[in-house]
């Protein structure tokens, strides 16, 4: 495993987490937990294979190192998966902690970039260039999928016949807002939901390169604030109201994962 460094975004700073200090903690310990390469892990008699952002877990072993309770350790878990932070995989042996989109975030740097603090030579730079241009693709569970899955479900919505796009470059205008601009997961989402609502928008937001380009606005507009100091439209029902499963209490951000008997999700941990 790498005994060198992660890095860690300012937009955890806007995102207030910094404040829930167990929640920073446990975060930052599964940063340095996770493989920064294949990886095979022994567990018991058998190796397990582990990708970039993965870690074998524990609960008691976290709570050891990190010093929080494993009914702590639970909730936070809950926390970031539903955030689109995490997932996590568990079997009748062990459980797979895997950090979602972990190469856009930490990049591919090995070990030998921990002991060589040089200036980016023209030749590193190129790399790193190249390599931002072959990332891997979003994970089909991924926020920045998720929401483009949702864009598309209200389009679809009126318009059927819409031509499907590329989602995962729709994912990279999503990922864009959320590490370039600053937007939150919870403000992209509820624009979203707004911008479809309205007669006019609901026409013009028809990518999430549109819906970057046009986020201020679309959020001066939501929260009632126009030139002629009117009071606008009221922005559509809360998260919890619209998106909520009944029987797990999980955000649901695609109409379609939402059952008869609950969702996608808890039906299939019955």
């Amino acid at each position: 495993m790498n005994r060198g460094y992660v890095k860690l975004w300012r937009k955890s700073l806007d995102a207030g987490w910094i404040r829930n200090h167990k929640l920073w903690a446990f975060w930052t310990w599964c940063l340095m937990k996770a493989s920064y390469r294949d990886f095979g892990a022994v567990v018991g008699l058998q190796i397990v294979r582990l990708t970039p952002g993965q870690f074998i877990f524990g609960l008691k072993k976290a709570s050891m190192e990190t010093g929080l309770t494993i009914r702590e350790i639970r909730t936070i878990l809950y926390t970031l998966s539903k955030a689109g932070n995490l997932t996590i995989k568990t079997t009748n042996k062990y459980s797979v902690i895997s950090i979602i989109n972990w190469p856009t975030y930490q990049g591919d740097e090995t070990e030998n970039d921990t002991q060589n603090d040089k200036p980016l030579t023209n030749k590193r730079q190129h790399t790193n260039i190249k390599a931002l241009k072959n990332k891997k693709p979003f994970l089909s569970g991924s926020i920045e999928i998720r929401l483009s899955e949702l864009l598309l479900e209200r389009i679809l919505s009126r318009n059927p016949n819409f031509k499907k796009p590329n989602l995962q470059s729709w994912a990279k205008d999503i990922d864009s807002m959320i590490r370039l601009d600053s937007r939150t997961p919870e403000d992209i989402r509820q624009v979203i939901r707004w911008a479809h609502d309205d007669s006019f928008w609901q026409g013009n937001i028809l990518s999430t390169s549109k819906l970057r380009k046009q986020f201020d606005q679309l959020q001066v507009k939501m929260q009632g604030i126009n030139t002629r100091g009117g009071t606008g439209i009221a922005p559509s029902p809360s998260i919890e109201e619209a998106s909520k499963c009944s029987r797990c209490g999980r955000r649901i951000l695609v109409k379609a994962d939402l059952t008869k008997d609950g969702c996608v999700y808890c039906e299939a941990r019955a």
